[in-house]
This record gives structure tokens, C-alpha cells and sequence, in this order.
């Protein structure tokens, strides 16, 4: 069984190869993974595009701030996220909103709704 100049056979050099540079290919895949990361969402709303919003009022049953975990916040800062019971459809829903405009709980605000093509509705609080 004639292997070549070196008596390693393929697998043994695969094993070798896996040894030496295992880690930084961890390293190099999660490292493209956090840089194309943010250009999901994006992604994600060309497929499925607003094609309608809606004014609604709703009152502010919880607030919290987000990301509960600090650590977990690299890159994103942070944001409080409002429990909103809706006027007209008393359905409880997640909005996120800016830290320099919080409101308090029993509030009443006005959010957008945003219908999109397969449906679904998103939230979000208007500007000001």
C-alpha cells in the first residue's frame, strides 16, 4: 500500500489539518456570521414589505429595558420594550422604543401599525 512520499493517508491529514486550524475556523465563522449578522433583517423585510400602516392608540401596561443582559448588548444599545394593550382590538403587543422617549405605565400612546404582504402586523412607536 503505496501512500505517497509520506506514510500519512488522507484522513490522518484531514485529522492534522483539524488539530491545527479547528479553532480559528470556529473563530473565522462566527466572526463572518456577527458581520452578516445585521443584514438579515434587511433582508427579511424586501421579502415581506409594508404595504399598508394604521395609526391605533393603545395604553402601556409594562415597560422594561432591553437587552436585559448588558453583555448581550454589544452593538445594539439599549432600548426599553412597552407591553401596549390596543384600543380596537384589546390584543396585547411588543413595541420597542427609544431610551430618550420613555413613557409610564397606564399611559396612552399612539402606535403604528404596519400591515405587511403576508399579513403579519409589526408595531412600531411614531417619532416625537
Amino acid at each position: 500500500m503505496d501512500m505517497g512520499t509520506s506514510g500519512f493517508s488522507f484522513k490522518n491529514r484531514l485529522l492534522l489539518l483539524q488539530e491545527e486550524f479547528g479553532e480559528a475556523a470556529v473563530g473565522v465563522a462566527m466572526f463572518c456570521a456577527l458581520a452578516l449578522g445585521p443584514l438579515v433583517p434587511v433582508m427579511m423585510r424586501q421579502v415581506d414589505p409594508i404595504v399598508g400602516t394604521q395609526s391605533v392608540g393603545g395604553k402601556i401596561e409594562y415597560v422594561t429595558t432591553m437587552p436585559l443582559n448588558p453583555k448581550s448588548a454589544v452593538g445594539q444599545g439599549f432600548h426599553y420594550r412597552y407591553e401596549i394593550r390596543l384600543e380596537d382590538t384589546a390584543e396585547l403587543v411588543f413595541v420597542d422604543g427609544e431610551v430618550e422617549t420613555p413613557h409610564m405605565i397606564g399611559s396612552q400612546v399612539r402606535v403604528e401599525r404596519q400591515r405587511h404582504k403576508n399579513g403579519a402586523d409589526t408595531y412600531r412607536l411614531p417619532n416625537g
